[in-house]
């Protein structure tokens, strides 16, 4: 916009202007800010809350980026396997929903482990898984760094069958399905300020047992890393059982009911029983014709804190 004025000398002199001052009409009117709705406001307010709060959501649970490559042969004989189990073995098993069982799986299994409540194994294990959970766990109770895997199952990036097996042994029909999970959680996402110290606490005395570098713990994201293997087991003794004395008799099927009662099932205990071990033992054993998957082996394979920078081209050039 261009103005003219004339000053006393007679002189013109011109001014040009980026925005309109003079019109009325784009000038906001004093009134106007006074009639303002304080709902408007707030609606204003509150949305610029949500987005700075799931801004500072993402920057909590920023991770690296996962790529993992399976080897191709053994894809495909794994997802051979599969196809046998479900339509030699169990029509109505599931792929998909057996691997998100899974994930929830290894999250139970790993609290269990991380908390020491052994009193719980026994409610998801095999007899043999019981033994070896068990063993590693009194083995690790002094370990720090298992305090620091606490995966929900978001955390848990890629869960990969690695391989289905079937076996019959001694009258009895079972199947296994390996599991890899590999889990992946910035060490800030914790809404509890008290993870979030005791976290902080544990990364302390690690780094200054294993003497890490100052450039290294000043990152601005400490990711933790775990790969967790885990065997999965399921009895099909008492279908299979049923399936064929169906197709004998109905006689022998009602027959079949009565002998299906494991043979190791224990008493009653009283009160006085010896010992809560005994106890535990007993659950597990009472599940071998249980028709669900239990857990036959746990494993943390690898461990390790990631130091992640998201812009580590900013960190430089500062």
């Amino acid at each position: 916009m261009l103005i003219n004025l004339f000053l006393n000398n007679g002189t013109m002199r011109t001014f040009t202007l980026d925005s309109c001052i003079a019109c009325i009409s784009c000038r906001s009117h004093p009134c106007l800010k006074a009639t303002e709705s304080p709902l408007n406001t707030r609606q204003v307010h509150g949305s610029r809350w949500k987005r700075q709060n799931a801004l500072n959501e993402q920057r909590r649970k920023v991770i690296p980026k996962l790529v993992y490559l399976h080897n191709p042969w053994k894809y495909l004989i794994t997802k051979f396997n599969m196809w046998k189990l479900k339509w030699l073995w169990d029509y109505g098993f599931n792929e998909a929903e057996f691997i998100e069982g899974s994930k929830q799986a290894a999250i139970v299994m790993t609290d269990i482990i991380r908390q020491q409540s052994a009193d719980k194994i026994s409610e998801y294990t095999t007899p043999v898984g019981f033994q070896q959970i068990t063993r590693d766990m009194l083995l690790s109770r002094n370990d720090s760094r298992l305090q620091l895997v606490r995966f929900e199952k978001e955390h848990l990036r890629r869960a990969i069958p690695m391989k289905v097996a079937t076996r019959q042994n001694y009258g009895r029909k079972y199947a296994f399905i390996d599991m890899l999970f590999v889990g992946l959680r910035n060490t800030k996402d914790f809404d509890s300020p008290t993870e979030l110290v005791e976290i902080n606490e544990i990364l302390r005395r690690m780094d200054s047992e294993l003497k890490t570098p100052s450039d290294v713990v000043s990152v601005p994201h400490r990711i933790v890393f775990a790969e967790i293997f885990i065997r999965f087991r399921r009895d099909y003794t008492a279908e299979w059982r049923r399936k064929q004395d169906a197709s004998k008799s109905p006689t022998a099927a009602s027959n079949t009911k009565q002998d299906d009662a494991n043979p190791l099932d224990p008493p009653e205990m009283s009160s006085s029983s010896p010992s809560t071990q005994n106890l535990m033992m007993g659950r597990v054993l009472s599940r071998l014709n249980d028709p669900g998957w239990s857990v036959s082996f746990y494993k943390i394979l690898t461990f390790d804190v990631l130091n992640f920078d998201p812009q580590p081209n900013r960190r430089s050039d500062s």
